[in-house]
Formats: C-alpha cells, sequence, structure tokens
C-alpha cells in the first residue's frame, strides 16, 4: 500500500510542476513587431476641439493644437513630434503646439516607439495644414516733403494678442511715392490727388510732381486672428530745425479698404467708402510752422477697428 501511496505523491506532484511549467510558457508574450501600432489625431483646442487633417485651413494664429497617440497596446510609447514651419523644424513639448505665424504652412511629423526585446511597435503620420485666413488693413499717412524732413514719425501697433509693439517691430512698411502726383488749387488750398482728370478740372499749376512731392508711409497690417480690437497710433517728433522761410506743410492718416480671406462668405470692410485720393497741403510762413510742429507733437493720430469674427471689418471710437 506504502508503493502505491508514494506512487501516487509521485504523480500528482509531476502533474503540478507540469502544470506551472505550462502556464508559465502561456504567460510569456510572443515577440511582436507591428509599424501600425497606433494612430495620432491633432484637435485644435481653440476651435471646439475640431480635428486636422491633411489640407485643413480652419486655423489662426493663437490657437493651440494638441496631438493626441492612440496605441492598440497597453504599453507606454515614446513619441516624437515636431513641425516645419516655413524652413524651421519646431520640436514640440507636451503633446502641444501654438499656431505661431500666419500665412504659413505647417507640417507635422509625428512618431511613436515602444522597444522590448524582440517587441518592436511603431507608429508614424505626417499632417500637413495651412494658416490662411486674415484681414489685411493698409494703412497710409499722406504727409508733405517738407513736414517728413522736419520730424520723425513714430508707429505703435497692436497685433492679434492686443499686445503693442513699436514701429521697429512692424511687419512691413514703406515710404513710398508717386511719380503721378497732381496739385491743384481751390479756395486759397493747395490740393494734391493721384487722380489727372480731377486735377485737369481746376487750374493745375506745375503739372505732375516730383515724386518726392508726396511720401506716403504705407503700412500693410496683417491681422491673422478674428474676433480682435485693433489699434495703430502715430506720433511725432521734431527733429530739425524749423528755419526762417516758407514750408509747404501738411499731413493726412487715413487706411484703405482691408483685404479679407475669411471661411465666412460676404465678410467684408462695412466701414470704408472709395473716395478720391486728395490731400491737402498749405504754404505755410516759418512762425506758422514752428506752432503747427508744437502742436502735432502733443498729439496721436489713432484708427481703431473692430474685426469681428467672421472677419468684417467695422470702426470704433
Amino acid at each position: 500500500m506504502k508503493k502505491i501511496y508514494f506512487g501516487l505523491l509521485a504523480t500528482a506532484a509531476f502533474c503540478v510542476v507540469a502544470l506551472f511549467t505550462a502556464c508559465s510558457s502561456d504567460s510569456k508574450e510572443e515577440p511582436i513587431t507591428d509599424n501600425m501600432a497606433g494612430d495620432f489625431k491633432i484637435i485644435n483646442a481653440s476651435r471646439g476641439n475640431i480635428e486636422l487633417e491633411n489640407g485643413s485651413v480652419e486655423l489662426y494664429k493663437g490657437d493651440v493644437l494638441k496631438i493626441q497617440f492612440s496605441s492598440k497596446y497597453k504599453k507606454t510609447f515614446n513619441t516624437d513630434y515636431s513641425v516645419l514651419v516655413g524652413k524651421d523644424r519646431i520640436a514640440i513639448e507636451n503633446n502641444e503646439f501654438v499656431v505661431n505665424k500666419g500665412d504659413e504652412t505647417y507640417t507635422f511629423t509625428l512618431n511613436a516607439s515602444f522597444d522590448e526585446g524582440d517587441t518592436h511597435l511603431s507608429a508614424s503620420k505626417t499632417i500637413t495644414v495651412q494658416q490662411k485666413y486674415k484681414v489685411t488693413v493698409p494703412y497710409v499717412l499722406y504727409i508733405t516733403e517738407d513736414l517728413k524732413d522736419l520730424v520723425k514719425v513714430n508707429v505703435d501697433f497692436s497685433n492679434e494678442a492686443g499686445k503693442t509693439f513699436p514701429m521697429e517691430e512692424l511687419p512691413g512698411y514703406t515710404f513710398e511715392t508717386h511719380e503721378d502726383v497732381y496739385t491743384y488749387e481751390d479756395e486759397g488750398f493747395t490740393y494734391y490727388t493721384f487722380n489727372k482728370p480731377e486735377a485737369e478740372s481746376y487750374p493745375v499749376h506745375a503739372g505732375p510732381l516730383t515724386a518726392k512731392t508726396v511720401p506716403m508711409l504705407v503700412l500693410d497690417i496683417p491681422y491673422y486672428r478674428f474676433n480682435i480690437d485693433t489699434e495703430i497710433i502715430l506720433t511725432y517728433q521734431q527733429k530739425a530745425e524749423v528755419e526762417d522761410h516758407d514750408y509747404n506743410i501738411g499731413r493726412e492718416f487715413q487706411r484703405k479698404k482691408a483685404s479679407i480671406v475669411s471661411p465666412t462668405e460676404g465678410a467684408n470692410d462695412k466701414d470704408w467708402k472709395y473716395t478720391l485720393p486728395v490731400f491737402t497741403g498749405e504754404k505755410m510762413t516759418s512762425k506758422q510752422t514752428r506752432d503747427y510742429i508744437a502742436k502735432i507733437v502733443k498729439e496721436k493720430d489713432v484708427i481703431k477697428l473692430r474685426i469681428d469674427g467672421d472677419g468684417n471689418v467695422t470702426a470704433r471710437n
């Protein structure tokens, strides 16, 4: 009986060892190689979590884009995200990127990987989107050459974030001149116009003026974000002494019609109306010129606009 008993114990022990070995063998993961181990999404958190796909244009400067990776495996993946903006490649940290430029294409390169032993899991994706929508406002300062020689023009402007920047940081500005500038007199005032028929309806003197007569400070300011208030301020500093002779003095600050690229059909510049470009200059004595400059250095030429959520432009006080 004892021999049979011990035989049964040995058999049972063998079965337990065999079962344990089989269980251990079953619990060990098989090596896996999968190059499509998950998928990526880029969502625009500033636009109601809209998912961006190749070719998407519904984004604006300042929008926050968030990258999401969904894995097919319960593994902790290493991720590597970057974006090519123009010629600059930018590493993306914390799965988040803020749209930092306008009129630009953004190419996102997204990679995720898991390597452990003989298991190699990875996924990759490239998504290209474009910042397209903007409102561009041309601001123009007409100023006589005499006044331009006597004062320095300073510009402060606000951008999409509401911050104010000096003239040196403007996106672009030029002092432009026009060959086809005509002058006429009416009721003792001298007017400048770029419209020849209008000039010819009055007694024209000196014919087309030289390019230096009416230089224009042209500021084409693009706004790459909607639903904002904008402001541009011109101030003046005297930079030269007024001498004892007459001067042709005058200035006029205005804006031209805004150019609008918007997803909203029919968005437009609601306040601007076409008027013939007429600029008033006035002959002043040296004393009158000094008084004029003393006055304008204490003043500001200001244009304030509202760009609504659709891209419509209106003036504001």
